[in-house]
């Protein structure tokens, strides 16, 4: 298995894409935090909640990645319908 191939690489990189694209759309906010042990996880600030944030994480469920956020999730081969998703999210809740 090569070094892309690891499942830590690919969520960090399915997370910034994510990130990336809600920027770019300028949606909202968002937060790659890569700590020293664990996994990455993308935190998007609720509008309208101060210090209150949504956690996004990448995980693969059965052999499919998927962007998981709340009680919702999407597939990760669609960046701008999750971005979408996790816009929605944050700025009605």
């Amino acid at each position: 298995m090569s070094a892309d191939q690891r499942p830590h690489a690919v969520r960090f990189s399915l997370l910034a894409d994510l990130c990336y694209k809600l920027g770019e759309r300028q949606l909202c906010t968002s937060m790659l935090v890569h700590p020293s042990r664990g996994e990455a996880v993308l935190w998007v600030p609720e509008r309208g909640r101060p210090g209150k944030s949504l956690g996004v994480a990448a995980v693969d469920h059965r052999g499919r990645w998927v962007y998981t956020f709340g009680h919702q999730w999407s597939a990760a081969g669609n960046v701008a319908e999750a971005a979408a998703r996790v816009a929605w999210a944050v700025n009605t809740r």
